[in-house]
C-alpha cells in the first residue's frame, strides 16, 4: 500500500519504520528540514519537507493515489486538516492523532463529520493501559485479544515460587487452569519455548490463559495482590487527567502532586474527589510527607524520562508494590528491570502500534485479517488475533496433523465465546479467532501465512 506520514517525530518515525519493514511504499512530510534529513538517512522512504496542510505538498506526496494518511504531529488542529484535505485529494482512508480532552468529548461528531478511519488518543491510551495493570497488580503487563476474552500477561518468576523450575508440560497442572507459556526471554535470548522448555527465577514469562482464569492463576504463583485503593501520580499531565477519572469510578483514593499551579488549579475543579497537592514531585521531603511509602500504587508522570525513571526507582526501593514508569524514548527498553523499573508505559508506543494494527487489518480485508496485534517481549515478539475464513487453510484438520513454520506458536482460539488452550487433538474452524505468537522479525499478515509447505 502507498502510505503518507505526515510528521516525522517518535511516532512518525517509529510507524514509518515499522511498515517499511512491511513493505509499504512510504512518503514521510515534516516541516522540518534537519527532521527530514534524519528521516532520509535512516529509513527506506521517501521523505517531504513541508507543510502536511499544504495541497500542494500533499499533491507532491501523492495524496490523490494513496491509501492511507496517517497525520501524527504534535499539533491536533493540524491533524485534522492535514485529513480533511488529503481525502478531499482523493486519498482513500486518513487516521488522525488527537490529544485534546476537549477534542475528544466530540470524538465522533469529528470522525464521522471529517470521514477519518481512525482517530488515536496517545495520552488516553496510556491511561487505559495503566488502569488495566492496576486492575490485576501482580502482572506486569497485559493484553487482550478476543474482546477480553483472552490474555497475555508477563510475569517474571522469583527463586523457589511455582514457576521456578517448571517444565511446561507440567505448567496447567502447577497452575490449576489452562495456559500456555508464549514466550520467555532469558539474558539477551527471545524464545518461543515447546513442553521440554523449563522456567527459571528471573525469566520474563509470557502466559496466554482464558481471562476467567488470570487472577486464579495468580493465586497459584503467590503473586496476587489486591486491586490498588491507594493512588499516587507525580505529574498532572494529560495522562493523570484521564486515569484519575477512571480511578475515582471505582472508589480509589487519589492523589496528584503538581509542581505548575495553573495546572494544580485547573485539576483541582476538575477533579474535586481526589487531592492536588501543588508542589516538585521530584522532592524527597514532599513525597514522604504525602505518605508515598504506604500508597499501593505510584505512577510516574512527568514529561521528563529521566525524572520519571528515577523517581520510579527511589519509590520501588521504599516498598511500593507496584510502580509504573511513562516514558516517551522507547529505545530505553528493557534494560530498566534491573533497576527496579518493571513497568513501562510508552504513549507513543501505544500509539504506533494501534496504527500499525489497524494497517495490517485493512491490508487484508478479503483473507484471515488482523483483529488485534500486541508487541510483546520490548518488541521482539508479536502476538497477532486472527479471523478464521473459509479461506484459511487446513481446516478442521487435528493441530497435531498441522505442520507450523519454525518460532511460531497457536496459543489460543476462540470459539464463539468459548476459549480454548490448544492441544493436538484441538482444530481451526470458521468463525473462530485464534491468537499466534512469532518472532517479529517474521512479518504475518494473514493467518495462511503461518503454515509450513507441506509435503
Amino acid at each position: 500500500m502507498k502510505i503518507i506520514i505526515i510528521g516525522g517525530g517518535k511516532v512518525g518515525s517509529t510507524i514509518a519504520e515499522q511498515l517499511t519493514k512491511e513493505g509499504h511504499d512510504i512518503v514521510v512530510v515534516d516541516s522540518d528540514r534537519r527532521v527530514v534529513e534524519v528521516i532520509s538517512d535512516t529509513l527506506d522512504v521517501m521523505a517531504v519537507c513541508g507543510n502536511g496542510s499544504s495541497v500542494a505538498v500533499l499533491r507532491e506526496a501523492g495524496a490523490r493515489e494513496s491509501d492511507l494518511l496517517i497525520a501524527c504531529t504534535a499539533q491536533d488542529e493540524l491533524n485534522l486538516i492535514c485529513c480533511m484535505f488529503a481525502k478531499k485529494l482523493g486519498c482513500q482512508n486518513t487516521i488522525a492523532r488527537v490529544r485534546s480532552p476537549e477534542y475528544y468529548e466530540q470524538i465522533y461528531l469529528i470522525k464521522d463529520e471529517m470521514g477519518l478511519s481512525m482517530i488515536i488518543n496517545p495520552e488516553l491510551t496510556a491511561a487505559q493501559e495503566i488502569f488495566r495493570l492496576m486492575e490485576i497488580p501482580g502482572v506486569l503487563k497485559r493484553d487482550t485479544f478476543a474482546e477480553g476474552r483472552i490474555e497475555i500477561v508477563e510475569l517474571v518468576p522469583k527463586p523457589g515460587d511455582v514457576l521456578d523450575g517448571t517444565q511446561l508440560y507440567d505448567l496447567s497442572k502447577k497452575l490449576k487452569c489452562r495456559a500456555l507459556v508464549c514466550a520467555v526471554a532469558r539474558g539477551n535470548d527471545v524464545l518461543i519455548p515447546d513442553g521440554s522448555f523449563t522456567l527459571a527465577a528471573g525469566d520474563r514469562v509470557y502466559i496466554c490463559a482464558p481471562a476467567t482464569a488470570i487472577v486464579k492463576m495468580l493465586h497459584s504463583i503467590g503473586e496476587y495482590k489486591r486491586r490498588v485503593r491507594d493512588v499516587m501520580l507525580i505529574g498532572g499531565s494529560r495522562v493523570a487527567e484521564y486515569l484519575s477519572i477512571m480511578l475515582l469510578k471505582t472508589g480509589a483514593s487519589i492523589k496528584i502532586i503538581e509542581s505548575n499551579p495553573d495546572k494544580a488549579r485547573r485539576l483541582a475543579e476538575l477533579l474535586p474527589e481526589a487531592g492536588i497537592i501543588c508542589a516538585d514531585g521530584s522532592s524527597e521531603g514532599v513525597l514522604l510527607s504525602e505518605g508515598v511509602e504506604r500508597m499501593d500504587s505510584v505512577v510516574t508522570l512527568t514529561n521528563i524520562d529521566e525524572e520519571n525513571l528515577i523517581l520510579s526507582m527511589y519509590v520501588s526501593r521504599l516498598g511500593v508494590g507496584q510502580v509504573i514508569t511513562k516514558i516517551n524514548h522507547t529505545e530505553f527498553g528493557g534494560m530498566l528491570m534491573d533497576r527496579g523499573v518493571d513497568r513501562v508505559i510508552s504513549p507513543k508506543k501505544l500509539c504506533a502500534n494501534a496504527i500499525i494494527r489497524y494497517v495490517r487489518a485493512m491490508q487484508n480485508t478479503d483473507g484471515s485479517s488482523v483483529a488485534a496485534m500486541h508487541h510483546l517481549v520490548d518488541g521482539k515478539v508479536d502476538a497477532l488475533e486472527f479471523f478464521v475464513t473459509a479461506a484459511t487453510k487446513n481446516l478442521s484438520r487435528t493441530l497435531k496433523e498441522i505442520r507450523l513454520k519454525p518460532n511460531i506458536l497457536l496459543s489460543c482460539i476462540n470459539r464463539k465465546g468459548r476459549i480454548i488452550v490448544p492441544g493436538g487433538n484441538d482444530t481451526l474452524e470458521i468463525g473462530d479467532t485464534v491468537v499466534v505468537v512469532t518472532t517479529s522479525e517474521r512479518v504475518v499478515l494473514d493467518l495462511n501465512d503461518i503454515f509450513a509447505a507441506e509435503g
